[in-house]
């Protein structure tokens, strides 16, 4: 004999009793599914926002190390070639200076004479 047939045999108040024994059953049962899943989600939407916070943490990190490096970098080449350039440049106007004070001394020697 099938489920079904078994059913059928039972009488309404036999049938009302089995129902109320299978909800009482499954009614603990499903509540403490749906609670669970509530907090599934609770926590889905924690970790969502803890993920969200880390990524953008990282992304300005990255961003910072990208946009650093090619900003400074050139600037510091710069500095090292006008640098360079100074040095040279000073070095230049110091042998000018010393040929013109070679060259006044000279004068005033013969002034003298």
């Amino acid at each position: 004999m099938e489920p079904s047939e078994k059913l059928d045999d039972m009488s309404l108040t036999d049938k009302d009793k089995f129902s109320k024994g299978l909800m009482a059953l499954l009614t603990p049962v499903i509540e403490e599914m749906d609670s669970r899943i509530v907090a599934v989600k609770s926590s889905q939407l924690e970790l969502n926002k803890e993920i969200e916070r880390l990524l953008a943490g990282i992304l300005l990190q990255l961003f910072v190390d990208a946009t650093e490096q090619p900003s400074i970098q050139p600037s510091i080449q710069k500095l090292i070639s006008a640098t360079k350039k100074l040095a040279t440049t000073n070095v230049t106007l110091k042998t000018v200076h010393d040929r013109v004070e070679k060259m006044y001394a000279q004068l005033g020697k013969g002034k003298e004479t």
